[in-house]
């Protein structure tokens, strides 16, 4: 097989304007943008359109048609005035989504979103769909790693997500595999980890400050290890992230 490379980085500014082309990059944003995306789509929605600014995502459903269109996303944790649902993955029920497109504006994962769009392919990471990932990527050259970060800033649980991909694609992949820093040192912190994702996930400031707002099962939901074949991805012609399933074998 192949050289490749995967490198990781753990804040959204650190891949830009770096030189090359990711073949494909992974976003991980576990609490809770990535993980509230799979869910969605388990539950049925049809496309998730990432926004990062309030006004644009509110123009944008008016647009699109109210009728079918939900506004969702959050801002320091809470849902927005005004819009139709929160980041929780527990909300995101077949009742309320199924068939329908959802704008989506989070505080982190959608700025990570965008920021990737230079990669020839961009797929939505979690613990819930880690293994479906790096089955939906064949013999690429170069693999980006993106941490969401929280507000611009070092995410553990985001590192240990990516240090998981890591973990598991090298044990997956007989060829060669360069790393970068931060994917010896994510990979260094699943395997401190692994045997207590939800302990970890505790650990974390960002799970930390989500159970002070009453939000201890998102982490619950966040700590389930490939309990999802979902992988979305974004339509890079179309600026809209769209569902797959998962059926390569590297």
């Amino acid at each position: 097989m192949v050289a490749m490379d995967i490198l990781t980085f753990f804040t959204p500014t650190e891949i830009m304007g770096l030189d090359g082309k990711a073949n494909v990059i992974v976003v991980f944003d576990v609490l809770r943008g990535s993980t509230t995306i799979v869910a969605a789509f388990k539950a049925g929605a049809t496309r998730i359109i990432p926004v990062v600014d309030l006004d644009q995502a509110v123009r944008l459903a008016f647009k699109l048609g109210r009728e079918d269109v939900l506004l969702c996303g959050e801002r320091n944790g809470e849902p927005i005035e005004g819009f139709d649902m929160g980041n929780s993955p527990l909300e995101y029920t077949p009742d309320k989504v199924e068939g329908k497109t959802l704008i989506f504006s989070s505080s982190n994962c959608s700025k990570a979103i965008l920021a990737s769009r230079n990669a020839k392919r961009i797929l939505i990471g979690c613990f819930n769909n880690i293994q479906a990932i790096m089955e939906s990527i064949e013999q690429p050259s170069t693999i980006y790693l993106l941490c969401a970060a929280k507000m611009g800033r070092f995410s553990f649980e985001d590192a240990v997500c990516a240090g998981m991909f890591i973990h598991i694609f090298m044990e997956s992949y007989s060829g060669e595999i360069g790393l970068n820093d931060a994917s010896s040192t994510s990979r260094y912190l699943y395997r401190q980890h692994h045997r207590d994702i939800l302990g970890m996930l505790k650990q974390s400031s960002h799970g930390n400050f989500l159970t002070k707002l009453g939000r201890q099962q998102d982490l619950e939901y966040a700590a389930l290890v490939n309990s999802e074949t979902i992988v979305p991805e974004l339509s890079l012609d179309k600026n809209y992230i769209i569902p797959t399933v998962a059926i390569k074998q590297l």
